[in-house]
């Protein structure tokens, strides 16, 4: 009987250290619209975890086209029963209910606890929710602006992949917002916005060449990168043109080329270059910190 009752033990623990993110493969929506409710329900009640997500939306917000009208006693069971197992999604619409008060209080308290506990599990809408909060604070429930809590989430989302987060983390290196001044740190953010293609990057990682921010003052590759950023930062690419030799700009120019080449994204204005350089024999060109 011991040994029975602590395999159930080790299981339940083993389960809820699985449960992160539930549909972590998968488009939440179309699962929520076309689910099976009656299915699910069966699923739930024997311990489904992804069941007792959906089945927990659907009687939250209803789902009319599968005949279920919106029932908050049992929305709030399934999905409490999810969010026991450790599923991010469930901790994160229990969240967004006690925060907007969907048919319950606000409860700040229930409100911040679910959408910590689905960001640590790596829901990315719960972290950037918790950044929007904890940057400008919300007056509705009483949150005070937390800097601390702030760049913790924004970090998180950066390590993550968002290249928003990635900038805005080379900002508050680069200004010390809330930190000390790193201007390598700052650089190494840029580079990893850059590596991902990531809107802004270039221009910003052109600033840093430029600057010499946290990084070997380089005209050449803020050339490049001005050129690889939108047409309007085609003006401070001529700027910089005006403290190089008409070798570097040709240089700057073949490796704006090569870069494109590689990633098979091009810019407009290559069209337009003073001469088309020949890249093949290069080696691949890529963006590092150190």
């Amino acid at each position: 009987m011991i040994k029975v009752i602590l395999i159930t033990i080790l299981l339940a623990f083993t389960l809820l250290a699985q449960a992160k993110v539930v549909f972590q493969d998968e488009d939440a929506v179309r699962a929520f619209s076309t689910q099976d409710v009656e299915e699910n329900l069966l699923k739930a009640e024997e311990g489904d975890v992804r069941a007792q997500v959906l089945v927990g939306a659907a009687y939250l917000y209803g789902l009319e086209e599968k005949g279920v009208e919106p029932d908050r006693e049992k929305g709030l069971y399934w999905l409490t029963e999810a969010a026991n197992q450790g599923a991010a999604e469930a901790h994160y619409e229990l969240g967004r209910i006690y925060c907007q008060g969907m048919e319950v209080d606000k409860d700040v308290v229930r409100c911040e606890e679910h959408l910590t506990e689905a960001a640590e599990r790596g829901l990315r809408s719960a972290m950037t929710d918790l950044i929007d909060i904890y940057q400008l604070g919300d007056s509705d429930l009483g949150i005070e602006p937390n800097e601390e809590k702030y760049l913790y989430w924004l970090e998180k989302t950066a390590d993550y992949g968002s290249t928003f987060s990635m900038i805005n983390m080379a900002t508050t290196y680069r200004q010390g917002l809330g930190v000390e001044v790193d201007l390598e740190k700052a650089f190494g953010w840029i580079v990893r916005a850059v590596e991902l293609d990531a809107p802004f990057s270039h221009r910003e990682a052109a600033r840093y060449f430029e600057n010499g921010w946290g990084t070997e003052q380089d005209f050449v590759k803020a050339y490049m990168f001005y050129d690889l950023a939108s047409p309007g930062a085609h003006e401070n690419r001529e700027k910089v043109a005006e403290q190089m030799e008409e070798a570097q700009v040709e240089e700057a120019i073949a490796l704006s080329w090569q870069w494109q080449l590689e990633r098979n994204s091009f810019v407009p204005s290559s069209n337009g270059y003073r001469y088309q350089p020949d890249v093949s024999d290069r080696e691949p060109l890529f963006l590092t910190s150190d």
